[in-house]
């Protein structure tokens, strides 16, 4: 028996205008554009637009439109000299970022694996991008009732232990820049929904050094979590362990029993991991 949380792309509302047509719309451009990605990334010399539009059958005012947005964006450039669309800077750290996120879980995999053994319980590392905490490595639990999540995956962080560990580091200014004009996602009744009381949760966070999540985002699993520091003392990451709430008992000392093991296993991660890279940098995968 599993518990699924299911995945969300955002922390807050917005008033989007559209209609079952644009969606469509917005799939066909989405596929034309990987379809020109896996063209031209196998082209090292680069496509003429003519070549471009035979080879995808596209209509010639929408790939030169889609071709705009991709120069624009870094994803491919032209060369002026010979009128040659490339493969641009912007993919190619994309790219990286699968490898970046497989060379952390190698890395941290097995010092994550002797805290699963110690506490039987899923143990999650996630770094912070915007408002979301982005999943790097994850040990599953071997209990037949257990969390299922995956490295990629995006919470809301304001939903999760992981991720209030990871905003309550951020300085208060920075803070409050990226809280500024987002209504907070509300999952259920437990979920923070407004940003004064966010902020008074922060400040105990950062006073006692963890971080809790009980039910806020999945209901019925709790987590704790403690930040992983390097060896300059700046936090790279947060740690959790997570588990159905009935497994993890009643009363003020539940997060506190598993601190000790939780802190240990934070220290000796944070000495093997250099700052771990920016996910502004291409590492943002989505969930």
């Amino acid at each position: 028996m599993t518990i699924l949380p299911e995945p969300r792309r955002t922390t807050h509302s917005a008033n989007r205008g559209g209609t079952a047509g644009d969606g469509a719309g917005s799939i066909k451009s989405a596929e034309r554009v990987l379809r020109i990605l896996d063209l031209l990334a196998g082209q090292p010399d680069g496509l003429a637009a003519p070549e471009i539009r035979s080879a995808l059958g596209l209509p010639k005012s929408s790939l030169h439109g889609l071709l705009r947005v991709l120069c624009d964006r870094g994803y491919v450039f032209i060369d002026a000299r010979v009128r040659r669309y490339r493969i641009g800077i912007r993919a190619w750290e994309v790219g990286q970022a699968y490898s970046r996120i497989r060379n952390v879980a190698v890395l941290v995999g097995p010092v994550m694996r002797e805290l699963r053994d110690q506490l039987n319980e899923t143990v999650q590392l996630a770094v912070l991008d915007g408002l979301d905490n982005l999943y790097l490595a994850k040990v599953d639990s071997e209990q037949p009732l257990r969390l299922v999540s995956g490295v990629g995956l995006r919470l809301p962080a304001h939903t999760t232990a992981l991720g209030k560990v990871l905003l309550a580091d951020l300085p208060t200014e920075e803070l409050r820049r990226r809280l500024a004009g987002v209504t907070l996602a509300r999952f259920n009744s437990r979920t923070i929904g407004d940003t004064p009381r966010l902020l008074r949760v922060l400040a105990e966070v950062r006073q006692a050094g963890y971080a809790e999540d009980d039910g806020e985002y999945t209901v019925g699993l709790f987590c704790v979590a403690v930040p992983v520091r390097d060896p300059a003392g700046t936090v790279v990451a947060a740690l959790s362990c997570s588990m159905p709430s009935a497994r993890a008992g009643v009363g003020p000392e539940r997060a506190p029993n598993f601190l000790p093991a939780l802190r240990a296993c934070a220290t000796r991660l944070g000495a093997l991991m250099a700052p771990l890279p920016d996910p502004q940098d291409g590492l943002a995968l989505g969930g």
